[in-house]
């Protein structure tokens, strides 16, 4: 009998074991305690004020052209991409960028410098002792309430379970369901920009096809407010290009075959809540840097 106890504790805790290894492939939300879902309250219409970006018609933009231009002001994103700037101009990394040529016309039209996350990604491979304090530092501010994080592991948790459902709350224009998960400054452009395309009466395709080509640009304390360490992070959604006419679906741009990459920066912080005892990850700032289309 005391050998039979011993094996079925035994296999118990193999048991166990084997769950827990089986969960810890899985992607987790990167909330602790609070799960991205939909909620009641966040399917009622947005009612508060937003200050829309006019754009003049004579510029003859497509919808997309659009949004990129309201989407494109992202001061926390601009800031810490213009310090990754300096480091990578001063570390030689732009000889590296010559790789860029190896992109398409189109391609390389839409990674201008000026837009292109992965030349920022680049200089962080090379050693500099400003880059890698901040860095180091970052990492153990976040470890310091949450042990077990690691930046792997955020990322993949983020762009296979969160984002998914963020894009699609944007692209469907469910304003409040975004609220939970954005800063107070953020939140006011994107309801603005999904305001705006109502206002336009157009429809953009709401398919999330994939998230891809995901990469940490920077995990960099935050100097300015005194917060968490901020993660920014860059990945491609691909999308369908066929923007339609709300009253009638009449297909004004693109076409249900056409396939584009787009390439979005979205910073993320995290807040202690310390009376529910919560770590939650909000975004901080977001950026549409534009599309490239599938060749």
């Amino acid at each position: 009998r005391k050998a039979a106890d011993k094996w079925s504790s035994f296999t118990g805790e193999v048991s166990t074991a084997w769950q827990e290894l089986m969960r810890s492939g899985q992607p987790k939300d990167i909330n602790k305690k609070i799960r991205p879902s939909e909620t009641e309250e966040g399917n009622i219409p947005y009612t508060g004020t937003v200050d829309i970006m006019v754009i003049d018609p004579s510029e003859n933009l497509t919808a997309w052209e659009r949004m990129q231009k309201r989407l494109t002001e992202a001061p926390i994103i601009q800031d810490i991409l213009q310090k990754s700037n300096e480091i990578y101009e001063k570390s030689g990394a732009h000889k590296v960028k010559q790789k860029v040529d190896d992109l398409s016309d189109d391609a390389r039209e839409a990674w201008e410098t000026s837009q292109n996350p992965w030349v920022y990604r680049v200089s962080s491979v090379y050693d500099t002792l400003t880059a890698e304090s901040e860095f180091t530092v970052a990492v153990r501010q976040l470890r310091e309430l949450d042990p077990e994080f690691t930046l792997e592991d955020w990322k993949e948790d983020v762009v296979e379970h969160t984002l998914p459902l963020i894009m699609s709350w944007f692209l469907e224009g469910k304003i409040n369901q975004l609220k939970p998960w954005m800063g107070e400054a953020v939140f006011t452009r994107i309801a603005a920009e999904i305001t705006a395309r109502k206002q336009e009466g157009v429809q953009i395709d709401t398919h999330v096809l994939a998230i891809m080509n995901s990469e940490i640009l920077a995990c960099e304390p935050d100097i300015v407010n005194k917060g968490s360490p901020i993660i920014l992070l860059h990945f491609m959604c691909q999308q369908i290009n066929c923007v339609r006419k709300k009253e009638d679906g009449t297909v004004v741009e693109g076409a249900e075959d056409d396939i584009r990459a787009n390439s979005y920066v979205a910073a993320f912080q995290r807040e202690y809540n310390e009376e529910k005892g919560e770590l939650n990850w909000k975004i901080v700032d977001f950026r549409f840097n534009g599309a490239i289309a599938y060749l």
